[in-house]
C-alpha cells in the first residue's frame, strides 16, 4: 500500500557542519540563508542519511516513488527554506509528491509556541490522516525534524490514533519505530464532556465564563489555558484529547436512533410530588422531553444538580440526567429511555445537549 509519510521538519539541512559549503550555519549570529539553486544541487549529490534529520529518515523507511509526503515546517525564515529544499529533493523522482504545510504560530518569536503552534500541528496531522485513509494510503509520522515539542505531540498522537511513528536521534543511525499499538484509551471522557469541548471550542470565551462553566468538573483544568487577552481556550494538551476522540469516535459505526417508546407523553410524566419553587418555564420543558420519542419516563433527581448539564447515567439502560435552569432556578431530572448501549444513549444525549 502506499504511504502518506507525514514529515516534521527542522534546520538540520542548514546547521550539520561536517563540510557542507555553509556548515554550521547559525540563525543566532544571523547568517544569511545560502542561495537556494546552490544548496539543490548539493542535495542530489549528498548521502540521504548525513544530509538532514528528513532525509535519513525518509531513506531509512524504504521511501518508495508511489508514496507521498507531508512537510509540516515553521513559519520561520530557515524552516521555510528547508522544507522548499527537501520537495525540490524529493519531487526529483523520490516520490509521487511533497506538499508543504506551514504551522501557524511555529516560531521562535512568537509568545503562543504552546497555544497556537501545537495545536496547529496536531490539527494539521489529523487532518493529513484523515486524507490518507479517504484516498487508500497508508499514514505514517515521521517525527525526526523540528523543535523537541512537536515531537512529542506526534508521538502521543500517533499513539491515541494507532499510527506508526518512525524517529532517528541526530546521533544515531538506526530508525527507531513505534508500531500501531494497540492502546485502549478513555475517549468516553470527551463523549461525558462534549459540551464543555464543544462550548469552548465555539467561540472566544472569557476567563470568567470559563471558570463559572468548570463549576464541579475539575478533572477538565489541566485541559485549558488562559491567555493574555483575558480569554481562555483549549490547550494543546486538551486540544489533542479533543481531536484524537473526534477523528476515533469519526471511525465507529453510526449509531442507530432507538426505538419508539409506545407510552403516551402523559404516561411519561413521573414529576408529581417533586417540591415547590421550580424554574419559571419548567413544566413546557419537561413537555418537551416527554414528546420525545425514545423518552420512556422523565423524573426528578437530585443527584444530577451537581452533575454537568446533560449526563449518562446508565447507557446500558438508556438512562440520562438533565438539568433544567431558568430565573437562577434549577430543575434536574433524570430521563430513561429505549436506548441501549453507550453508542445509542450518547447519540440521544447528544440530541439533549442542543435542546
Amino acid at each position: 500500500m502506499p504511504h502518506l509519510l507525514i514529515t516534521t521538519v527542522g534546520t538540520s539541512l542548514l546547521t550539520n557542519a561536517d563540510g557542507r559549503p555553509w556548515g554550521g550555519w547559525n540563525a543566532r549570529r544571523p547568517d544569511p540563508l545560502p542561495e537556494a539553486a546552490a544548496v539543490d544541487q548539493w542535495l542530489q549529490q549528498a548521502d540521504p542519511v548525513a544530509a538532514s534529520a528528513e532525509t535519513n529518515t525518509l531513506h531509512s523507511i524504504g521511501l518508495e516513488a508511489s508514496d507521498r509526503v507531508l512537510l509540516l515546517h515553521s513559519a520561520t525564515s530557515e524552516g521555510i527554506f528547508c522544507a522548499e529544499r527537501l520537495q525540490t529533493y524529493l519531487e526529483s523522482g523520490l516520490c509521487r509528491e511533497a506538499v508543504l504545510q506551514p504551522i501557524t504560530g511555529l516560531s521562535y518569536h512568537t509568545g503562543s509556541f504552546a497555544q497556537r503552534g501545537l495545536r496547529s500541528l496536531v490539527s494539521e496531522a489529523i487532518a493529513a490522516v484523515k486524507q490518507a485513509a479517504q484516498l487508500g494510503l497508508e499514514s505514517i509520522l515521521c517525527a525526526t525534524g523540528g523543535f523537541k515539542a512537536e515531537i512529542a505531540f506526534l508521538n502521543l498522537l500517533g499513539a491515541l490514533l494507532q499510527v506508526e511513528v518512525v524517529y532517528i536521534h541526530e546521533q544515531f543511525r538506526e530508525i527507531v519505530r513505534l508500531p500501531r499499538l494497540p492502546l485502549v484509551w478513555d475517549a468516553d471522557f470527551v463523549v461525558r464532556n462534549l459540551d464543555f469541548f464543544e462550548w469552548i471550542e465555539g467561540d472566544h470565551r472569557s476567563s470568567v465564563e470559563v471558570e463559572n462553566r468548570l463549576k464541579g468538573r475539575p478533572e477538565l483544568r489541566p485541559l485549558i489555558q488562559d491567555d493574555e487577552d483575558g480569554h481562555t481556550y483549549l490547550n494543546a494538551a486538551g486540544d489533542l484529547l479533543f481531536r484524537a476522540a473526534q477523528q476515533q469516535l469519526a471511525t465507529k459505526p453510526r449509531a442507530v436512533w432507538p426505538e419508539a417508546s409506545p407510552l403516551s407523553p402523559k404516561e411519561k410524566y413521573g414529576l408529581s410530588g417533586v417540591e415547590h419553587h421550580r424554574p419559571p418555564g419548567w413544566e413546557r420543558f419537561v413537555d418537551r422531553l416527554c414528546a420525545i420519542d425514545c423518552v420512556t419516563r422523565v423524573t426528578y433527581d437530585a443527584a444530577t444538580k451537581e452533575r454537568p448539564r446533560v449526563k449518562i447515567l446508565d447507557a446500558a439502560n438508556g438512562r440520562i440526567g438533565i438539568r433544567y435552569e431558568s430565573a437562577g432556578r434549577t430543575l434536574p431530572l433524570a430521563v430513561s429511555t429505549t436506548a441501549r448501549g453507550e453508542a445509542q444513549t450518547e447519540l440521544v444525549a447528544a440530541y439533549l445537549r442542543r435542546r
